[in-house]
């Protein structure tokens, strides 16, 4: 996931208990493809990765990380529509 070459990822950490979090998994399947070669998606199920949210110090979901080469790059929290996720998408693409 946090590959030194390639484009940046954003990994966004879910949970099936959690309401905001399933909300917004057909957005990101919809955005997707506007996104491809440009950006690669990384979805991780919070109940598996608790040395990751540790590590990230992700408390709510779903939690939105951009990394680049290996670095992280932006974070940004919570239930979004469709355009303002791709406006925090952008903004964190012009950061990396």
């Amino acid at each position: 996931m946090l590959s030194q070459d390639g484009p940046p990822v954003l990994a966004v950490f879910f949970a099936r208990w959690s309401k905001p979090a399933r909300t917004m998994l057909p957005v990101l399947e919809d955005i997707l493809p506007e996104y491809q070669g440009v950006l690669r998606f990384a979805l991780l199920n919070a109940d598996g990765a608790p040395v990751l949210l540790t590590r990230y110090g992700v408390l709510s979901l779903p939690t939105y990380l951009m990394f680049r080469r290996g670095k992280m790059t932006d974070r940004f929290i919570g239930l979004q529509s469709k355009e303002r996720l791709m406006e925090l998408i952008e903004e964190g693409l012009q950061k990396v």
